[in-house]
């Protein structure tokens, strides 16, 4: 976590990356196909892209793709892309995804952050992460990472398509810079806030409510402690949360809402609706400051609700839980599992 701000800020700086963006700015429909955090990420920044480029944009999971995708049949090879993601670029399911978009005629995007890794071979075009060695369970660096080069793809890609002027793009991408240079004192203080509160003692459940390009946040932020503390988390957005999922919650959960701009109201009037119940509520705010006692206010961004700062703050405490816990956030658990289901290839 600590080297984010100069991975970031390098991978904002980096010309070289989207040089051949031209070649896509026929692209009318783009099929994002990841595993796990590369798949939050995807689906994140999914909406603000369809939104600046004015294209059709889906998000699978290998086995969704490969088994249940049967729109991208109909769709013109021509005009749509299949965008493969992989940190390691060694993912089985994503390889297998790709050789099957590769089968049906389509050409291939690849985000890795690995040189001729096999899902850096098996594609046309090519985009790199530029994070550096990530030896953990929980990647945070590398998803940031992700977060920025899809956002930059959209920002570049509009501007191809001439959606966007020069003086808009440049204006998107300061935002970005801006939001770079927060990171930090986001991370101090949002550790000086766990610290002081003791936030996460004997944490044992959780959930993550999100919204719009923080709805893919708390898909993250579960899987991120779920990871890290070994315990059962789930996410939702504050629609769907009331259909079920709330019967749940007790006076021993955990909640995490990740409030912005987007259903507000409601996100307030849950908020009140848990303490009033005495829950443990924690909330992340990059709308309007709330004032409450146990709110972390990230800043306001319009361009991408912050979501930069939202992820730094879930992965902040993603580490801090399970040391207060005095438990090791790479501990092994179950660590062999992947390995039974050949989840990387060598």
């Amino acid at each position: 976590m600590s080297e984010e701000t100069e991975v970031l800020t390098n991978l904002l700086n980096n010309k070289d990356n989207l040089k051949d963006i031209d070649k896509l700015k026929n692209v009318e429909a783009i099929y994002f196909v990841a595993h796990g955090s590369s798949y939050n990420a995807a689906m994140s920044i999914s909406s603000l892209l369809s939104k600046l480029c004015h294209i059709r944009v889906y998000v699978y999971n290998p086995s969704s793709f490969i088994y249940e995708c049967h729109s991208i049949r109909f769709e013109d090879i021509k005009t749509t892309l299949v965008c493969v993601i992989s940190q390691t670029g060694t993912s089985s399911g994503v390889i297998e995804a790709g050789e099957k978009a590769i089968d049906l005629g389509f050409k291939l995007l690849s985000i890795t952050n690995v040189v001729d890794s096999p899902i850096d071979k098996m594609s046309n075009y090519h985009l790199y992460l530029e994070c550096g060695e990530e030896d953990s369970n929980a990647k945070t660096k590398g998803y940031s990472s992700t977060l920025l080069l899809i956002m930059l793809l959209a920002i570049d890609l509009a501007y191809s398509k001439e959606l966007i002027s020069n003086s808009q793009r440049y204006e998107y991408l300061d935002s970005l810079k801006d939001e770079i240079n927060t990171i930090k004192d986001v991370q101090t203080k949002v550790f000086n806030y766990c610290e002081s509160n003791s936030y996460g003692i004997n944490m044992n459940h959780l959930y993550v409510i999100g919204n719009g390009i923080n709805h893919g946040s708390s898909m993250e932020g579960m899987l991120k402690l779920m990871e890290t503390m070994c315990i059962p988390t789930m996410y939702s957005d504050i629609d769907e949360f009331s259909h079920g999922m709330h019967r749940s919650v007790n006076d021993k959960s955990s909640i995490v809402m990740l409030v912005d701009d987007e259903c507000r109201e409601k996100m307030i009037n849950s908020y009140k609706y848990f303490k009033d119940k005495n829950y443990n509520v924690l909330v992340l705010n990059t709308g309007k400051e709330l004032g409450y006692s146990d709110e972390i206010y990230l800043g306001k961004d319009s361009f991408d609700s912050s979501v930069l700062l939202v992820i730094s703050a879930i992965q902040v405490i993603s580490a801090f839980v399970p040391e207060k816990n005095g438990l090791d956030p790479n501990r092994n658990a179950n660590d062999d599992y992947t390995s039974c289901m050949h989840t990387r290839v060598s």
